[in-house]
C-alpha cells in the first residue's frame, strides 16, 4: 500500500493573506493536496507579535515561529530562524517544499541536506514579477540562484522559467514543469451572482453594488504604474460613461495612500471600493461582471480565477500574457519553445484563446476606457466569449491535473528515500 507523504509548506505569505497572489497559490497547493490524502503542514512568518505561533486551518496546521523580515537588514535574521526550526523538525516530515525560489528556499535547501530529508523549490511567477528574474535585484537573491542548484526538485510553470533555470547551471533531471492550470467551477449564474453580491454586502458596506450595476474587479499589488494604478487613472473617464457603475480595488501595497488620494481628488471615491485583504476571494469573482487583468502579476492565481468563473476579461496587452492563455501543454511536451510562442496549429489568431479576451494595446487610461467600455457595451456577448475561454483552457489544463503532478512527483521523492521507522510521538509538530 502507498504510504502518502508528510509535507511540509514553507512561503512568505499564506491565510488570511488571499489578496497576494503567492499566498493564494501556496493555499491552492495545500488544500488540494490535504483533499487527497497527504499530510500537509505549513511554515510561514508571523507578521505581528499578537499572531499566535500555531493555527489550523481546513485541517491543516500553520507554523507561525519566526517574525516576517521588514527590510533587507532583517533577512538574514529571518532566514536563520526558519533554518533553525526547520532543522529541529524537518525530519518529522518526507518532504520541504519552499514555494517560491528566494528565501525561504535556503532554509528549505540547508535543512534537506542536514536531515535528508527531500526538498523541492517552486520557481514561481512569470515575466519581471518571476523568481528568476529576482535573482539579479541583489546579494540576497544571487545567493537564492545558486543554492535551488542543490534541490531534489525545481518546479517551474512556464519555458522562460526553465531557459533560465538550464542557464543558472541547474540539473536538468532535477527539474519539472508543471503547468498552471484552471479549476472547474459551477460556472456564473444570476442567483449566484445576486447571493455574493448580498453576502459582500453585509460583510463591508463598500462592497454594496446594484443588482443591475456592472462590477469591474481587479486583484493587483497597490503601486504606481501598476494595473491598479491605470485603472485607477481611467475610472473618471468610466463613471462619466457608466454612472452606476462600481470598481472593486483587491489588494494592498506601498501606494494604496496615494490611489486613494487621487480617487477622492477626482470626485470618484464613492464608485470605488478598496477591501483589502480577503480570506477567500471567490464572492468578489461570483459578483463583479468584469476582470482587468493590467500585467503578469495574477497569472498564477488571479487571471485563472477569473477564467474559472466566466467573467469577462479586459488585459493589458504583452507577450508574457499572452503566452500563458494560449499555451498548450500537448505542444509543450513536442517542442518547449513552440509551445509559448505558437500555440496551436492553426495560423490563424483568431483561433487562440487569446482571441477571446479584450486587449488594451496602450497603459493609458483612455484605452483602458476604450477596451472596458466595448465589454459592458455588449456585455451579452462578452459573457459568451467568456464561457468559450472556460471551456476550451478548463478541458486543456484542469486543476486537478496540477495537483496530481505534484502528488505523483512527492511519491517519488518519498520512494526515493530509505525507509525509516516512523516516531508515534514526532508524527504532528506541536
Amino acid at each position: 500500500m502507498t504510504r502518502f507523504p508528510r509535507i511540509l509548506l514553507v512561503g512568505r505569505h499564506f491565510w488570511p493573506h488571499t489578496s497576494i497572489e503567492s499566498a493564494c497559490v501556496l493555499f491552492q497547493i495545500a488544500v488540494g493536496l490535504h483533499r487527497r490524502g497527504a499530510h500537509v503542514e505549513v511554515l510561514t512568518p508571523r507578521y505581528s507579535a499578537e499572531w499566535p505561533e500555531r493555527i489550523d486551518v481546513r485541517e491543516i496546521p500553520v507554523h507561525r515561529v519566526v517574525a516576517a523580515p521588514r527590510s533587507e537588514w532583517s533577512v538574514g535574521r529571518y532566514v536563520r530562524g526558519l533554518t533553525a526550526w526547520l532543522n529541529q523538525h524537518a525530519s518529522s516530515f518526507d518532504v520541504l517544499l519552499a514555494d517560491a525560489a528566494r528565501e525561504e528556499s535556503m532554509a528549505v535547501v540547508e535543512a534537506s541536506r542536514r536531515s535528508g530529508v527531500k526538498s523541492v523549490v517552486r520557481c514561481a511567477g512569470w515575466g519581471l514579477q518571476s523568481d528568476c528574474h529576482w535573482w539579479t535585484t541583489g546579494r540576497w537573491a544571487r545567493r537564492c540562484a545558486s543554492t535551488i542548484r542543490m534541490s531534489d526538485v525545481v518546479v517551474t510553470t512556464n519555458a522562460a522559467s526553465e531557459r533560465a533555470l538550464l542557464v543558472n547551471e541547474v540539473d536538468p533531471a532535477r527539474i519539472e514543469r508543471i503547468v498552471q492550470g484552471f479549476a472547474m467551477t459551477n460556472g456564473r449564474s444570476e442567483k449566484r451572482r445576486r447571493e455574493a453580491r448580498h453576502a459582500l454586502a453585509t460583510a463591508n458596506h463598500d462592497l454594496m453594488a446594484e443588482e443591475d450595476a456592472p462590477v469591474i474587479l481587479c486583484n493587483a499589488p497597490m503601486v504606481m504604474d501598476g494595473g491598479m494604478d491605470w485603472l485607477a487613472q481611467a475610472t473618471p473617464l468610466l463613471t462619466a460613461r457608466y454612472p452606476n457603475l462600481r470598481l472593486w480595488l483587491v489588494g494592498d501595497g506601498p501606494s494604496r495612500e496615494p490611489i486613494y488620494q487621487r480617487l477622492r481628488a477626482d470626485g470618484v471615491r464613492a464608485s470605488v471600493a478598496m477591501p483589502g485583504s480577503f480570506s477567500d476571494a471567490e464572492d468578489l469573482f461570483a459578483a463583479a461582471d468584469v476582470y482587468f487583468a493590467g500585467d503578469a502579476e495574477g497569472l498564477e492565481y488571479f487571471l485563472p480565477m477569473a477564467v474559472s468563473w466566466e467573467l469577462p476579461i479586459v488585459a493589458v496587452d504583452n507577450a508574457v500574457t499572452r503566452s500563458f492563455v494560449d499555451f498548450v501543454p500537448a505542444l509543450d511536451r513536442v517542442n518547449p519553445d513552440q509551445a509559448d510562442t505558437e500555440p496551436h496549429s492553426s495560423n490563424s489568431a483568431t483561433n487562440r484563446p487569446s482571441s477571446l479576451i479584450e486587449w488594451c494595446d496602450e497603459r493609458t487610461p483612455s484605452s483602458i476606457r476604450c477596451s472596458i467600455a466595448r465589454l459592458l457595451d455588449d456585455l451579452d456577448s462578452a459573457r459568451q466569449r467568456a464561457g468559450q475561454l472556460r471551456r476550451r483552457l478548463v478541458r486543456a489544463r484542469p486543476d486537478s491535473h496540477v495537483l496530481d503532478s505534484y502528488l505523483t512527483m512527492l511519491l517519488r521523492l518519498v520512494g526515493e528515500r530509505p525507509p525509516r521507522q516512523h516516531d508515534p510521538h514526532t508524527e504532528t509538530v506541536s
